[in-house]
């Protein structure tokens, strides 16, 4: 499978990298108290993003859609998520 570029696998690429170096400290280096939650959250997290940038790039290979396009919604859809988290803040419960 051909990776396609996209606004997505730049992002998803540097946050599974990030998450990826967070759940082997947490899990394998300092797991003591609630870090080791912390590495397996920041690994399911890993994992998801992963499945996510798979299917993506499936989807892509699949279809013959035009690559402006893509790179119109996903940034698109980026910028939005980054000013909703601006001005919500993250947050789990």
């Amino acid at each position: 499978m051909k990776l396609i570029k996209t606004p997505f696998l730049l992002v998803i690429g540097a946050l599974c990298g990030i998450l990826l170096i967070l759940s082997i400290h947490h899990l394998l280096i300092e797991h003591n108290g609630g870090k080791a939650l912390g590495g397996t959250i920041a690994f399911i997290g890993l994992l998801l993003l992963c499945v996510i940038l798979f299917i993506e790039q499936w989807i892509l290979n699949k279809y013959s859609i035009p690559i402006k396009a893509i790179w119109i919604i996903e940034i698109s859809i980026i910028v939005f998520l980054g000013i909703y988290t601006y001005f919500v803040g993250f947050s789990i419960g």
